[in-house]
């Protein structure tokens, strides 16, 4: 095969189009592209430049690249008889290296990569650079003759759009390893992750064994992170850095790195470095930045186990926050999803909230209790709530997924040279301009052998915001939009102020009306209330003894809360504020008033019924020497105003015989509820054995309804009956 040399100059490159016209029998290439720029040996058999990455490190710059010989001639090739270099624009040359072990006979219809290492000088840029291909000469002398030269930038512009990755030879690192110990990682994700106080940036990494044999990343293989301006901080493996690569099959590493509050944001490059005394040897880096952003509500991403086979498909579903003058509260539903054709386990699943630029991080919670595995198809899902301050808006705010993981060392000596325990690792020294600077910090280890690592983050920008100020007007009735779990409506039903024969005081009782609106039973959402009046008052609202542990699917729950409120009257308008639990800041807040009572008409409303008096009369039924008896027949029509579960204690009506002087002599209660319950239509009460001097043509009887509260029995009167 015919060489002919540059003279010195470069030769001009010819285009490589994906139609080439070829001669009669010849084979065409097997992997041209279009518009790359090739080097031609012959028609048929020609040299691209592939895979070129180029780092600018402290001290100097890596440039790596793959030469691909493509073949389309009809005989064997022999690469030993071509080599690679790389020259500047001034003429200077750079030698470069091959970096792992190939065929060089390369056959007729085949291509072959060969993967090079050139270190340039210090401040060197891409479109300063070239690879110039020589031939050898094997005349009295051995001699390079120089054919052609590619553009190092127009070969990262062609590889601008495909996967970055960093080949780094561990022989180099431990020289016990094998020489052909090589391992390629990628960036699968990073996040930014705010918390105790400082910013940590988590890399999740993709390593893969190029070479023959299993192989752990050595103690003496260390990364840090490296700012455009020198500056330097520790990179500590967290997750996966102790299991042993197997060839060609893939394993995923975390690494955490604390950057300084100024370098959120800021250009970084992950960089695989070994010292030999003082002095660190950059053998290659990774730039950040480029990897997958944040999702937004209603995205999607698929989780990977540590093999890469996908796992479960986290969504976020929907995100709520209720701002008040004291703070908000935030909550994010989250769908954990089985896409695949095997059961998965369900990942350990907990969550912060953070600022966007820091300075806020805040534990979330999720009350329920969650499967441990999925079967194909099917979802589980997390809701995460959580307090935060007042000032930050929604475009603030952001959502972290941490995944739980066990069975691995976190924090081995591998690949860091310090320990994953809870502490500080400082870099070692660096020849490297810049400061080192240490990084410390927890390395999220649980002390318990699991791994907690971050595997989602959710901006909250475009969150359901309510403000809920002094509380917006409220009809009584209406559905409130609170932040709770699950699909639950709630909704006032009543608000009235009853007498405390306890204490003597009034007291203000409200209805509230659950609604769960999903097909599934939940926990009976854990709310408290407050009333707070026009002068400022608050008080402090109590619930009802008994409750039920559980809402049934598509029903809904009658649930009381009293409340002592010593000046209150019909009609007062007061602030009703909703709370999860102990939080003292509110879920949300409505205005309305104290309901006033009609006791002239024949209508008793005792929600969730309206009683209709048709008639009734207080009738004599017995007389003896001393007592006597009265029976009292009601004729009344039952209307049961909504469907709802509703305890025996909330639904009585109290009949109290009195005298022309208002005194009591005579009290029967009845239920709304069970089997010895009123009826609609006729019904009949009895007072029995009362004293023969309290018979009297005026007696009466007062109507009630009593309600049994944790502060002592509260009624509050519906009507008379003469």
């Amino acid at each position: 095969m015919k060489i002919k040399r540059a003279g010195g100059m470069f030769r001009t490159m010819r285009l490589i189009v994906l139609a080439v016209s070829l001669l009669g029998g010849v084979l065409a290439p097997a992997a041209a592209q279009a518009g790359k720029e090739g080097i031609y040996l012959s028609d048929s058999v020609y040299f691209t430049l592939e895979k070129v990455r180029f780092s600018e490190g402290g001290d100097d710059s890596i440039l790596r690249f793959v030469v691909m010989l493509h073949n389309g001639g009809s005989t064997p090739v022999d690469y030993n008889y071509y080599g690679a270099r790389v020259t500047d624009g001034s003429g200077f040359g750079y030698s470069a290296q091959l970096t792992g072990t190939q065929s060089a006979r390369v056959q007729p219809g085949k291509d072959q990569e060969f993967a090079y290492e050139s270190r340039v000088a210090k401040g060197l840029k891409a479109d300063q650079l070239y690879v110039t291909m020589f031939g050898w000469s094997y005349g009295t002398t051995v001699a390079m003759n120089d054919i052609a030269s590619f553009s190092v930038a127009n070969a990262l512009q062609d590889a601008a759009g495909g996967v970055q990755e960093a080949i780094v030879p561990l022989a180099q690192a431990d020289q016990s390893l094998a020489s052909d110990a090589r391992v390629a990682f990628r960036i699968g994700s990073e996040y930014p992750v705010y918390e105790s106080g400082r910013w940590n940036m988590y890399v999740d990494l993709v390593a893969t064994n190029m070479g023959s044999s299993g192989v752990t990343l050595p103690a003496a293989l260390k990364m840090r992170l490296a700012g455009a301006d020198g500056q330097q901080v520790t990179a500590t493996a967290i997750d996966g850095a102790d299991k042993s690569l197997l060839p060609s099959k893939p394993q995923k590493i975390t690494v955490r790195a604390e950057i300084p509050d100024d370098g959120h944001g800021k250009g970084w490059a992950l960089q695989f470095y070994k010292m030999t005394g003082d002095e660190a040897t950059v053998l290659d880096s990774l730039d950040l930045g480029g990897a997958a952003k944040p999702v937004a509500i209603g995205d999607s991403r698929t989780l990977s186990d540590s093999q890469g086979q996908e796992t479960v498909t986290l969504k976020l579903e929907s995100a709520v926050v209720s701002q008040s003058e004291n703070g908000q509260w935030v909550r994010a539903k989250v769908t954990a999803t089985n896409p695949g054709s095997r059961v998965v386990e369900i990942p350990a699943l907990t969550a912060n909230f953070q600022a966007a630029n820091g300075g806020v991080s805040v534990t979330a919670t999720d009350a329920d209790t969650h499967s441990a595995y999925l079967s194909q198809g099917e979802s589980e899902t997390f809701t995460f709530g959580g307090l935060l301050p007042k000032g930050m808006t929604a475009s603030d705010l952001q959502l972290i997924l941490f995944e739980s993981r066990g069975g691995s060392t976190a924090g081995s000596n591998a690949a860091t040279g310090t320990t994953g325990t809870t502490g500080s690792g400082t870099g070692s020294g660096s020849a490297a301009s810049g400061n080192t600077t240490t990084g410390s910090g927890s390395s999220g280890s649980t002390g318990s052998g699991k791994t907690t690592v971050p595997v989602f983050i959710a901006l909250l920008d475009q969150a359901v915001v309510y403000n809920q100020g002094a509380g917006a007007d409220y009809a009584l009735g209406e559905s409130i939009d609170l932040p709770l779990d699950h699909k639950f409506d709630m909704a006032v039903s009543e608000l009235r102020l009853y007498d405390n024969e306890n204490y003597g005081l009034k007291t203000a009782v409200a209805k509230l009306k659950i609604s769960n609106r999903d097909n599934t039973a939940y926990a009976l959402p854990n709310l408290n209330l407050d009333l707070m009046d026009e002068n400022g008052r608050v008080y402090t609202g109590t619930r009802q003894a008994n409750v039920i542990s559980q809402v049934a699917t598509n029903s809904s729950y009658l649930m009381t809360y009293s409340f002592i409120v010593p000046k209150a009257e019909d009609g007062q308008p007061v602030t009703m504020r909703f709370f999860s639990g102990s939080d003292s800041i509110p879920l949300g807040a409505v205005k309305l008033g104290y309901e006033q009572d009609n006791t002239a008409d024949s209508v008793w409303d005792t929600y969730p019924y309206r009683l209709t008096v048709k008639e009734a009369d207080l009738m004599l039924a017995g007389l003896l020497s001393s007592t006597f008896a009265y029976t009292l027949k009601l004729d009344i029509g039952i209307e049961r105003l909504d469907p709802i579960v509703a305890d025996a204690a909330t639904s009585k009506l109290q009949f109290d015989v009195v005298d022309s002087t208002g005194y009591v002599f005579a009290t029967q209660t009845a239920s709304l509820l069970g089997s010895t319950k009123l009826v609609d239509g006729d019904n009949s009460i009895s007072f029995s054995n009362l004293k023969l001097s309290q018979f009297n043509s005026t007696n009466y009887v007062n109507v009630y309804e009593v309600i049994d509260t944790p502060n002592g029995t509260v009624k509050h009167k519906l009507g008379e009956i003469r």
